[in-house]
């Protein structure tokens, strides 16, 4: 759901920070987030949407057997929790991710509808195990505890991916997603603020809401749209005035 949906990004890698200390500052700003007047909900991912970024991996589910040729890609995400009630993705069965969950090397996961009924038909995907990989020596040990709505990864042109999300633990750079009934321009500043009470030098960019960040990702459709309407003017245009010039040649040449 892009209504009331601000996004920004940021990298504390960048300013010296190792994985504990950035997963702390993660955590303390999103609590700080969650607390402002009119925020309703705040999470983070490691790869933004509709940017046409991409994390994908070889992926083995167990009990089942690839066949040639079969496409073992799943589409992956590193979240927070409450990251799906924030963009507005329903949990269809089991659980979303908590602060149990927030560790290195955490073996739980959650699939998107498209994954489950892929790998498990009409039965329940929670409780199932899968692991990163698809060789022999491939560690089946990550478990799944819930299963998602399908929703957009890199834009409306490629759809809906088979999708596997991972609680986030590290210091690599993150989206920050906050829903809030405030608007954006009020919110922008509230959200610098926060930030700059944490780490004055820690710089935050791509700071947007998600209907400006889908305008910017269907601009190239949009373009060639208008392109193509263009060039169908144009040549309606040159048709009606050949149209026209041929027939005025011949009511010419029958008139005395």
């Amino acid at each position: 759901d892009p209504d009331n949906l601000v996004t920004f990004q940021m990298s504390p890698a960048l300013n010296g920070y190792n994985a504990p200390r950035t997963v702390h500052f993660y955590q303390e700003l999103l609590e700080n987030i969650r607390a402002i007047p009119g925020v309703k909900a705040a999470a983070i991912a490691s790869v933004p949407l509709l940017h046409g970024w991409e994390w994908d991996s070889s992926t083995s589910v167990v009990g089942h057997k690839f066949a040639d040729g079969e496409d073992m890609q799943a589409f992956m995400n590193a979240l927070s929790p409450g990251y799906f009630s924030t963009m507005g993705i329903p949990v269809l069965a089991g659980r979303d991710f908590d602060r149990r969950d927030i560790k290195e090397n955490a073996k739980v996961a959650i699939v998107n509808q498209s994954f489950a009924r892929h790998f498990f038909g009409n039965a329940s995907a929670v409780g199932r195990h899968i692991g990163n990989g698809g060789g022999p020596q491939t560690k089946l040990d990550t478990e799944i505890v819930g299963v998602v709505a399908d929703s957009l990864y890199e834009g409306p042109r490629e759809g809906i991916r088979r999708q596997v999300f991972i609680p986030n633990w590290g210091d690599g750079g993150v989206a920050f997603y906050v829903r809030a009934g405030l608007g954006s321009s009020s919110l922008y500043g509230a959200l610098k603020n926060e930030v700059r009470k944490l780490d004055p030098a820690m710089p935050v960019y791509e700071l947007k809401t998600i209907g400006a960040q889908l305008d910017e990702t269907v601009l190239t459709e949009r373009l060639i749209a208008m392109l193509s309407a263009g060039f169908g003017l144009l040549a309606t245009l040159l048709a009606t005035i050949g149209l026209y010039g041929g027939m005025a040649f011949l009511v010419a040449r029958r008139t005395k």
